[in-house]
């Protein structure tokens, strides 16, 4: 597994915090406090002996999982 080069908290703009991963964009929080929270669980989450479960964070429905509506237009 790939360590982290260097987590930081970074202004993003007037409102927004961003957390960068070297160069990489991580995420943009709206509050610092957010993005803090968000730089130490990544930093936890690389501790030695942490076990991270990879998953989709969103898994689109298929085509037979959706209902369809029919609409006729007069």
């Amino acid at each position: 597994m790939e360590a982290y080069q260097q987590l930081k908290v970074e202004k993003w703009d007037r409102r927004h915090w961003a957390v960068y991963d070297g160069p990489e964009l991580v995420c943009v929080t709206v509050y610092k406090k957010g993005a803090v929270e968000v730089k130490r669980r990544l930093e936890d989450a690389m501790s030695p002996g942490v076990e991270i479960e990879s998953s989709p964070a969103y898994v689109q429905p298929t085509l037979e999982s959706t209902p369809t509506v029919s609409v006729a237009i007069t």
